[in-house]
């Protein structure tokens, strides 16, 4: 992004004052985009954890983390939602471990790297105006987007989240990528 606006500056290129300094412009301009994108950062990722933590879906491997000593011989018992069990294995006494095995919707991991592709995506699209090739710019816009989703399909394909779990996360991303962009960055 620094170096995209360092390239978009105005031929005039005036200075800004800025707390007591003189600054180029393009140099304003990469601070402001630079300081949405942490604020749309921080509200994406408070979003999430503030889902993460109020749901406390259990991750896919929790049976195998925890090893739970549930008696299910009983047909009566095959059906049930279990809530009183004792973890069995040697994880039991790590507190870390076993909060984050329920911390499992939304992908905290999904939600950020889309949000941030995603981004950097649209402020592409928004500020990258040059008279050479406009593939190159296409090209950039999609190897971002497919970064945050290879991101998104590795926590399913390392079994730390459920597919609903890592849609949800690419949906706060996005959302709020939509959101940040558009509310926030000019059109030049």
């Amino acid at each position: 992004m620094i170096l995209i606006e360092y390239l978009n500056q105005p031929q005039n290129n005036q200075k800004i004052l800025f707390m007591g300094y003189e600054l180029p412009n393009w140099c304003y301009n990469a601070y402001y985009v630079i300081l949405v994108f942490a604020f749309g950062m921080a509200c994406s990722q408070l979003m999430t954890d503030i889902m993460k933590y109020t749901v406390g879906r259990l991750r896919p491997h929790f049976i195998t983390i925890c090893a739970p000593n549930i008696n299910c011989s009983l047909p009566a018992k095959q059906h049930i939602y279990h809530i009183d069990f004792n973890c069995t294995s040697n994880y039991k006494n790590d507190a870390r471990l076993m909060k984050e095995m329920r911390l499992s919707f939304p992908s905290g991991h999904s939600s950020f790297s889309m949000f941030t592709m995603l981004y950097f995506a649209i402020y592409l699209q928004r500020r990258m105006d040059w008279d050479g090739s406009k593939l190159l710019k296409h090209t950039l816009q999609f190897l971002a987007v497919l970064a945050a989703v290879f991101v998104a399909m590795t926590r399913i394909s390392d079994y730390k989240h459920h597919w609903s779990d890592v849609l949800s996360g690419l949906a706060i991303g996005t959302i709020t990528a939509c959101v940040t962009v558009s509310t926030f960055i000019p059109v030049l």
